[in-house]
């Protein structure tokens, strides 16, 4: 029964939330801190981003400061300096991250903001990209305060910088094939 519940629950949340007006920006990560949480289903973290880009004139600021929910290990956009991620407003007015949607963003190039979405089946739309290698140490050892267990660098690797949109150079480093511009991104999710 108490399987039930949380279910309904679950799902309450997830229509409730799903019929929110959705808010994206492309933004560098300054902070991401652990804080006390009102819910013990959730986790919660207090995000400061600086905005690089905005897809909706609700965000008006230069620097966003909002809180993140998860029942998950910390949140794997902390993985990647830059990111879009998609708001909602609370009952108060706040952005709120609830549902941890975001994109990567990996590069600006002419201007323009690029990324990737991992869950595209093909590089359809996708642009090739003839750039130097990134160095991702970085964000690899990041990677592994995600995930707690002990994780090979090479599965990190594949999970943040998939193979169809990356090749693996050396270690720490790998070379960009495809991404899609912020505003391309946006539009498909």
């Amino acid at each position: 029964m108490k399987r039930l519940i949380l279910i309904f629950i679950i799902l309450s949340i997830d229509i409730y939330y799903s019929q929110s007006k959705i808010f994206a920006f492309v933004g560098k990560k300054i902070s991401i801190e652990k804080v006390k949480s009102e819910n013990s289903f959730y986790l919660k973290y207090k995000n400061v981003y600086k905005v690089e880009q905005v897809f909706d004139h609700e965000i008006k600021t230069d620097t966003l400061i909002f809180n993140s929910y998860t029942h998950m290990n910390q949140i794997r956009y902390s993985v990647y300096d830059y990111a879009m991620i998609y708001l909602i407003k609370n009952e108060a007015g706040e952005f709120v991250h609830q549902r941890t949607y975001y994109t990567p963003i990996i590069l600006k190039k002419d201007g323009q903001w690029y990324g990737f979405n991992g869950s595209d089946k093909d590089v359809d739309g996708y642009e090739k990209i003839n750039n130097k290698p990134l160095n991702i140490r970085k964000n690899l050892m990041i990677g592994k305060t995600v995930f707690t267990d002990k994780i090979k660098n090479k599965w990190l690797m594949n999970t943040f910088y998939p193979e169809k949109f990356f090749k693996r150079i050396c270690k720490n480093k790998v070379e960009i094939k495809y991404l899609k511009t912020a505003e391309k991104l946006f539009k498909s999710n």
